[in-house]
């Protein structure tokens, strides 16, 4: 389903940008052929498999549960929430997703673009490279990378140590930053859809990511890590104009939202008690506009780790339709995360006056992103519970767990392993620290594989490279 959604979704991206059916023959007789998909077709491919595969469906999925943005009520998910399926298969298609698919195309877009001159393709390509590699090193640990992407040549490829890859992605995000900044002989348009070719906001949008990784270290190096982070804000978002949203799913069976499938698909998922009760608690206004009722006109939240079946929904309260439709958008990167880092890193170096004022932008900036009226968000910040005097870390990474239900569980998810907030409360036990090694390496490339656990924190949670 997923590989047919790129490739559906890209001929059609073909068809409306008017492309010769020369090149769409070329796409559909060999989509992986780096002689026959030119950059923009690459481009298009690239983007749909990283918000479909890899920021939309299985790591995403079970990071929600894992961090209680949702509770599973059905087959794996409910299994992962129950801690009794958390096994080598839940991360099988992503890892092909990115190895196989993502990362690969990627690797072939950065050398032909480069040899085109093609600079911008060629920076854009870097970023998503480091985006897609910063997950899978976030999830796994440590992950092939300097041996990855071989083909033939190394179907063996030695895991890299996480500290490495962290190194490597901002070495990658520097490259693509210079890389925008060149003389481009053709430059993206329509086939970018996410920011339509602007080189401007793909710049910012390789600091925000920098911002994020260098702020992912808080555990490794509390200032050095909040200094970086801080520099780096500075040439990212300067509004929420800058946002990397994906907004071009359709109503079309092939394009439609992954959440969205899910639930009409699968409907594996039920709002969490954790999530439910944090809003009630906080009097928060989007409670109603994030969480349907059920029969009665009630919200019912299902309890992690001992939630029943509920696969019909007639149990446990599902997201909205405002929030979960085919064409709802999908964000990446957004303004509000950027202040939410501010205000971490301000916080970490005795700022606290920078911390509130940056806290108080972010917790705007994600409710106006929402859609909540403007009155609204004046009362909810009037609240102490919200706004104290002095915020702290608790209030900090709570608005911005909020913020990210329910499209980013995986930015919550790594946010929870940082900081232990919030408190998850899944009385089957503790959520696992990392995601289990596919069932295809441990068979394949069994000898690199790291004897692990999911209960093993990577580099950036325990300085421990397992």
């Amino acid at each position: 389903m997923r590989k047919a959604f790129i490739y559906i979704f890209l001929a059609l991206f073909a068809f409306t940008s008017a492309c010769t059916d020369d090149v769409l023959d070329k796409i559909d007789t060999n989509p992986n052929n780096p002689t026959a998909v030119p950059d923009n077709m690459l481009l298009t491919s690239i983007i749909t498999s990283t918000v479909f595969s890899i920021s939309g469906t299985d790591l995403a999925w079970f990071s929600s549960v894992f961090v209680e943005h949702t509770t599973g009520v059905h087959g794996q998910p409910e299994q992962g929430d129950k801690r009794t399926g958390i096994n080598a298969t839940i991360g099988n298609n992503s890892w092909n997703a990115l190895y196989a698919g993502a990362l690969t195309d990627i690797e072939i877009l950065i050398k032909q673009s480069t040899e085109a001159g093609n600079a911008h393709y060629t920076g854009i390509a870097k970023i998503l490279k480091a985006y897609n590699l910063s997950i899978a090193t976030d999830l796994w640990g440590r992950v092939p990378y300097s041996e990855a992407i071989k083909g033939s040549e190394n179907t063996t490829p030695k895991y890299d140590n996480q500290q490495d890859i962290y190194t490597a992605l901002q070495s990658i995000l520097d490259e693509a930053i210079a890389d925008l900044a060149k003389t481009s002989v053709i430059k993206p348009t329509g086939d970018d859809m996410l920011y339509g070719g602007d080189v401007t906001k793909w710049t910012k949008t390789a600091w925000a990511l920098k911002a994020r990784l260098y702020n992912r270290l808080s555990k490794v190096d509390p200032a050095g890590s909040a200094t970086n982070a801080l520099n780096a804000i500075g040439n990212a978002y300067s509004d929420a104009g800058d946002n990397c949203i994906f907004t071009s799913f359709t109503t079309a069976p092939t394009g439609e939202h992954p959440w969205y499938q899910e639930s009409n698909d699968r409907s594996h998922h039920a709002v969490s008690n954790t999530f439910g009760n944090l809003l009630t608690g906080l009097n928060d206004p989007r409670l109603t506009m994030m969480v349907d009722t059920i029969k009665g006109g009630i919200r019912s939240y299902a309890p992690n780790g001992s939630a029943q079946n509920d696969q019909s929904g007639n149990l446990y309260s599902r997201a909205s339709s405002a929030i979960v439709n085919a064409t709802a958008p999908l964000q990446l990167f957004t303004f509000d995360e950027m202040k939410f880092i501010e205000a971490e890193a301000n916080l970490r170096l005795g700022n606290q006056a920078a911390a509130n004022t940056a806290y108080q932008a972010a917790v705007t900036a994600t409710m106006t992103r929402q859609g909540v009226p403007t009155a609204d968000i004046t009362t909810y910040l009037a609240q102490a519970n919200v706004s104290p005097a002095n915020v702290t870390l608790n209030e900090i990474i709570t608005q911005k767990y909020i913020s990210f239900w329910l499209f980013q569980p995986i930015e919550a998810y790594n946010d929870y392993r940082r900081t232990g907030i919030p408190t998850l409360t899944n009385t089957a036990g503790p959520a696992p620290r990392r995601f289990p090694y596919p069932t295809g390496e441990l068979s394949n490339n069994a000898a690199n594989v790291p004897n692990v656990t999911v209960n093993a924190g990577v580099w950036w949670d325990d300085q421990t490279e397992d």
